[in-house]
This record gives C-alpha cells, structure tokens and sequence, in this order.
C-alpha cells in the first residue's frame, strides 16, 4: 500500500492532525516529546491493532476525550484501486474497544485486517536489544514476524491470553473448583498453548534463518568483514538449538504437563515461546556482552535491513518502514550508511527527527518535510535540510 495521507482525531497529543506523505520518504521534525512519534504510532496501530508502546490501548486516547480516529488513505498497488482504512479507539471506566474500517466496512475479524497495511518498524529502544531482556528480543522478533505473517499477530494474542488464564489456575485464584475440575482446565489450556505456541516457535526459529546469510552480508556492509556473525535462535525445549522438533506441537504439549507439579508450586507457567530468546554472536562471543556499542548498533541496523529485503522478496513490494529518531543515535558514518541502505532497500519510509540535517535527504517530490509543534501538523512544512 502507497500512503498518501494520514488523518489523526483525538489521538495522544493530537486534537486533529493532516498530513500528505511524500512518494517515498516523509521526514517529520521538531524538539523531543512533540508527538513526531504518535504519528509513527497511529500508523503502526493501523499495519497491527496495536500499540508499539504500551499493551493498554487506553493512553492512545487524548487525555480528556473519550474517542480517538486514525485514519490512512492509499493505493493498493496490488489491486490498483485506492483504499481507506482506520481504527475507531472508545474509552470508558473499564477498557478501550477498537474497531476496523476498511474502505467504509466494518473488519470483525483482526486476522481479516492485519496486513494491509504493511510496516517495519525501528526505534531507538531497537538499538539496545542486544544487551536488553529476553522479553525486549522476543517482542522484536515478533514485531518483524507482524509485517511478515499476519497469522502472527493472532497467534500471539491468543497465546496470551491461554498463557494469562492457566497461571490463574496454576495460582488457584478459581476458587471453589475441585482437583479434577484444576486438571481440566490445565488441559485444556496446554491443549491451546501447544498448537498457538507450537505455531509461534516455528515462525520466529524460520525468520531467523531466513534472515541469517542477508544479515550477516549486510554487518559486513556496514562495519567489515574482520568479524564473524551468527544468529540462532533458542528455545529451552529444543535443548538450545536453533531449530523446532519435527513435531513442536507434540513436543510442547509433552513439555507443559511434564511441568505441571512444578508450575503450580511456582503459580506460573515455566516453558514455551514466552521463555524462548535469539543468540547474536561476534566471532563466537555473546554479542549482548561483548560487543561494542558501535558494533550492537550495526547488528541492528543489519538486522532491519535484512528484514526489509526478504519482505520486499516476498510481497514483490517492500512495506512501509517507520524509523523513530534513529539517525541522532547513530555516528555520521553509520548514519550515511544507514541511508544509503535505505535508498537502495526501502519502498515508502515515515521517519522522525529533531532536526532535518539529521536525514541529509533532499526535499522534493520523493521526499517531504513536516514539522510537528506540540501536537499541531504544520501544513507547507517542506523545507529540507
């Protein structure tokens, strides 16, 4: 999908906002904390019904309203029509509902919605992930796994959830329930947890090795070839290899009632993807320990730019990209580089700044530049660097 525009109502900081994107770069600019990155955030919750920031999609309603809208028109290269699409946000007392629009028709169904709007995102969290908790690097798989797979997005959602509601009974907070009544139940969510989880661990272990040989050219790219680079993933219940079983499903469900005496003394849930990590390493050491940080920073950016390569391989188009004011985290070298890859790999991408000579591009009809003022849109803000 080409963005063309974006409309935002009563969206975090944001009263009302417009803005028209450029063909393939748009650069949004203004002092930290402005809302550049609500902007990146809107677009995000349209590609997953999600937020990038917080699990409660609460706080994306402006403080003292009760709706928000976020809306995107584009064109769907692939069907050569037009498209429109947005996400209704209603908050009360107890929770926030979101609801789908695509092209005027309600979307029931996630699944049915996810996708299309494809994104890639990249924010300055990314850059310490190597050296962050197995949570951070198990999100940022998944993050990838969204733009890739729309099947993930469910999956994991579903997972959650089968994961939240056996840890109450593993914590005996259904009172009242029998022994047998606890056994069943416990079945019947390592029932679920096995096939959504079983499914989960595939992809992530796929993506992985999908990506390994364009991510090692690509820190070659950027920082030299004198260093080695591996990247696997680990799983606990695959006796640290890279690779699932034949049978995952089988092989996680043997591992969660094998578990299950020792689960209810901790009152939580001790194996599955929600324990799993991925392993980077520089010449055989643990790039989280070891590396430096210009050398976790090039990991990163070698990470994304191999994630965009195999989705544009794989769509025939590559996804939107929306980098977070990664250029001012970055030396003058790595950022050059950055953007050259950029250049070279990248279909559409919405990026933010403090300041535009940060990006180096030049304005135009491919790029523009908009500056963001405490949550006002300026309109006519095109001038570059």
């Amino acid at each position: 999908m080409l963005l063309q525009h974006l409309s935002l109502r009563e969206f975090r900081n944001f009263e009302a906002g417009d803005l028209d994107f450029g063909a393939r770069f748009t650069v949004l600019y203004g002092p930290n904390g402005v809302g550049k990155t609500n902007v990146l955030e809107a677009l995000y919750l349209i590609a997953t019904l999600r937020s990038f920031r917080s699990a409660d999609l609460g706080p994306l309603v402006r403080h003292g309203a009760s709706e928000a809208r976020v809306e995107v028109t584009g064109h769907d290269r692939q069907l050569g029509l037009g498209t429109r699409l947005a996400v209704h946000l209603t908050r009360t007392a107890r929770q926030t509902r979101r609801l789908a629009v695509a092209d005027g028709k309600t979307v029931r169904s996630g699944p049915d919605f996810y996708g299309r709007l494809r994104a890639i995102l990249f924010t300055p969290e990314d850059l310490g992930v190597l050296r962050g908790s197995p949570t951070g690097r198990r999100q940022f798989l998944d993050r990838a796994l969204f733009a890739r797979d729309r099947a993930h997005i469910a999956d994991i959602a579903d997972y959650d959830k089968l994961l939240r509601s056996r840890n109450r009974v593993l914590r005996g907070e259904d009172a009242g329930i029998s022994r047998s009544q606890q056994d069943g139940l416990l079945d019947a969510y390592d029932a679920g947890l096995a096939a959504a989880g079983a499914r989960i661990w595939v992809r992530r272990e796929r993506l992985l090795t999908d990506l390994r040989g364009a991510f090692a050219e690509a820190f070659a790219q950027i920082h030299g070839r004198h260093l080695g680079v591996t990247l696997e993933y680990v799983s606990r219940l695959a006796g640290e290899s890279a690779a699932a079983p034949a049978d995952p499903q089988t092989c996680l469900a043997d591992a969660l009632r094998g578990a299950r005496r020792h689960d209810l003394v901790r009152g939580t849930t001790t194996v599955g993807p929600h324990r799993d990590d991925f392993d980077v390493r520089l010449d055989g050491q643990d790039a989280g320990a070891f590396a430096s940080q210009g050398q976790a920073r090039a990991l990163i950016l070698a990470f994304k730019i191999a994630e965009l390569q195999d989705a544009r391989a794989r769509a025939g188009e590559a996804p939107v990209l929306l980098l977070d004011d990664v250029s001012s985290e970055l030396d003058p070298q790595r950022s050059a580089q950055l953007f050259e890859a950029l250049l070279r790999e990248a279909g559409q991408c919405v990026l933010t700044t403090t300041a535009p000579h940060f990006i180096g591009l030049p304005a135009g009809g491919d790029c523009r530049y908009i500056e963001v003022d405490k949550g006002h849109i300026k309109l006519g803000g095109d001038s570059g660097p």
